[in-house]
């Protein structure tokens, strides 16, 4: 064989291998891709600030599935099928005690929202109060176009009802009218109010951003949910959202997504959909 072509074919056989290496060498340093289970609270906020985060670097990739609540967090959690979990409010004492940790996001108000089709501004608290016992049923007696009232509830042991019941006391434990339609998921309520253009429930507001139609926000008593007034505590219905782990099975992925997170750039994102973000750490 000729000398110089046995050379480029071993030349060119080390080239495949150079790149075969620079390939590995890529895969290796794409270290993680973690799934972040949980609650549907914040599953459209994290899935925002999962986008930015994963276009700010390639070394790990983070994925929001949808909502199993903040209930299906806690149990991926504590059988180590996730290594981080989304979760609706701050974590109870016994939690923690089983070596889970707490991370804040923010404070989202919880907002009371109509469809795509209703006119009215405003309600009270008494209002809303009749609206769940059937008192209230059309939209023109909140000052809207007429229209049928389509309820939507959420069960006691909703964060959203308990951030509601807190301020409003009847609210948790009072009886539904027959014709409210009682939902166990954040998207589930979303899809009720996509498919009702005279709907009404309520939910935190950075999660009817995944609304694909156009909700009304109604201020409560005047006062409009926004992260402005949460702060300034005009605005007294929120909830508290974040991530719960175990700090022994942290990966250097998940701190750096909390990192992200807790950032300026994080902030923004936060904001952006109306979250009031936690205290810088």
């Amino acid at each position: 064989m000729n000398r110089h072509l046995a050379f480029r074919i071993s030349a060119g056989i080390f080239l495949k291998f150079l790149i075969l290496g620079c390939v590995l060498a890529v895969t290796a340093v794409r270290a993680e891709d973690i799934s972040i289970p949980g609650s549907g609270n914040c599953e459209f906020v994290l899935a925002q600030l999962a986008k930015a985060f994963n276009a700010s670097q390639n070394r790990h990739r983070v994925s929001v599935p949808p909502s199993t609540g903040t209930a299906g967090a806690l149990r991926d959690l504590n059988d180590d099928k996730a290594t981080i979990g989304r979760v609706g409010r701050p974590l109870r004492e016994a939690e923690t005690a089983k070596g889970l940790t707490y991370f804040s996001m923010g404070r989202d108000p919880v907002v009371f929202a109509g469809g795509k089709g209703v006119s009215a501004k405003t309600i009270t608290d008494a209002q809303l109060l009749d609206v769940y016992a059937g008192k209230i049923r059309d939209w023109r007696e909140l000052g809207g176009s007429a229209g049928p009232i389509r309820a939507i509830g959420r069960e006691e042991t909703d964060t959203s009802r308990q951030s509601i019941s807190r301020v409003i006391k009847s609210f948790g434990t009072m009886k539904y009218h027959e014709g409210v339609k009682v939902v166990n998921l954040d998207p589930q309520m979303i899809e009720l109010f996509d498919r009702y253009p005279t709907s009404f429930g309520f939910l935190n507001r950075s999660a009817l951003y995944a609304a694909k139609s156009k909700l009304t926000l109604l201020a409560l008593g005047g006062v409009e949910p926004t992260a402005d007034n949460v702060e300034s505590g005009r605005y007294p219905i929120v909830l508290e959202f974040g991530l719960a782990y175990k700090a022994i099975t942290l990966t250097d992925a998940g701190r750096q997504f909390m990192a992200y997170i807790g950032s300026p750039a994080g902030a923004r994102i936060l904001r952006e959909y109306g979250v009031l973000p936690a205290a810088p750490r």
